[in-house]
């Protein structure tokens, strides 16, 4: 049947379904990120604020001064290799975490009774301030390097435990009693039912702990005297003219490391596991 008017095309073929579907790809293709959205809101702010002159440039330089600033210290070998240095102390203590804490967070949420001996223990010790934790390192330790991945595997070590623990115990207990029927060895077990079953939050116990590793690592590459993108901070807010400006740029700097981190790695990690879900 010929729409009257038509060109002689089927409607059918070119229903309203269609002209919905094109238009929500595109949107979708085109649309900005929510948290996207709310950095440009908060960077306009901040420039609106600089260049109104409600605050000092001494006390908030203008945005644009410190982006500028920043796509300076990008191509200086001295500021790229203190970045590297921190990213890669925090991408080595999460590392010894993972490894430390993946058998034992299995084990304890497999065994109540282990749970309830060791988990109080456990959280009793991660409520210890993880600075007074990095004053006993540096004096057991001593300062550089190894006490900076010594710090950022203590506070991995926690959210990792408890996502893993948690996750182990979400799975179904028929999961385990149908891998005996079908008399599926540990190993076997453990890659093709528990594995799965606990990579999402594996996946969210890894997030939680770079960030929080982050956030402990500036301090102490501070207190402790590690190269690193904190002790670049703390030299560029003692120093003289535009110190802020640049000590902003490298703040900005961990930001954009921790987004990219999150949003490019973790987050399209995630999003292939839900598939498998």
């Amino acid at each position: 049947m010929r729409r009257p008017g038509g060109f002689g095309v089927p409607f059918r073929l070119f229903g309203s379904k269609t002209f919905h579907r094109v238009h929500d790809k595109s949107a979708k293709r085109f649309r900005l990120p929510s948290w996207a959205i709310s950095l440009i809101v908060i960077f306009a702010v901040w420039e609106a604020v600089s260049l109104s002159g409600l605050v000092s440039n001494n006390q908030l330089p203008p945005l644009h001064q410190v982006v500028l600033v920043l796509m300076q210290l990008a191509t200086t070998p001295f500021f790229l290799s203190h970045v590297g240095q921190s990213l890669a102390n925090v991408t080595t203590g999460v590392s010894i975490a993972l490894v430390l804490v993946l058998p034992l967070a299995l084990l304890v949420g497999m065994r109540a009774q282990l749970d309830q001996a060791l988990t109080p223990i456990i959280m009793l010790v991660g409520a210890l301030p993880d600075l007074a934790i990095l004053t006993l390192l540096v004096t057991v330790i001593g300062k550089g390097n190894m006490a900076a991945v010594s710090i950022s595997a203590f506070s991995a070590f926690f959210p990792i435990y408890f996502t893993i623990r948690q996750g182990v115990k979400d799975i179904p207990v028929d999961y385990f009693h149908v891998a005996q029927v079908f008399k599926a060895g540990r190993l076997q077990t453990f890659t093709k039912m528990v594995l799965p079953s606990i990579f999402p939050s594996l996946l969210t116990g890894l997030r939680l702990s770079f960030e929080f590793s982050w956030n402990v690592l500036l301090a102490v590459e501070i207190i402790a005297s590690v190269a690193g993108i904190g002790s670049f901070i703390s030299t560029s807010l003692g120093s003289s003219a535009h110190s802020l400006t640049y000590g902003l740029a490298a703040i900005m700097t961990v930001g954009l490391i921790t987004i990219t981190m999150d949003r490019a790695f973790f987050e399209r990690l995630e999003n292939r596991t839900k598939r498998w879900h």
